[in-house]
């Protein structure tokens, strides 16, 4: 018989839900993120009050949420 030694592989990075929650909240507070959610929200109101046509709105909500979209899929392999 070998007489080998076996080693655990555990995972000792346990983080906790709150630990989660604020890592998230810290990678979704960047600056992209922010001027898109701006744009979008903006747009929202122009469309609202009437300024904007709502197809036009559309037009231009999916455009900036397809580019940002777009580039966050670029940076993970």
């Amino acid at each position: 018989m070998d007489n080998k030694k076996i080693t655990s592989t555990k995972d000792t990075t346990n983080t906790s839900p709150v630990q989660d929650f604020w890592k998230n909240l810290a990678s979704l507070l960047k600056v992209k993120t922010i001027i898109t959610l701006v744009i979008i929200a903006v747009l929202a109101v122009l469309s609202i009050n009437g300024s904007i046509e709502p197809d036009k709105f559309l037009t231009i909500a999916t455009m900036v949420v397809a580019f940002y979209f777009g580039t966050q899929s670029e940076k993970k392999p």
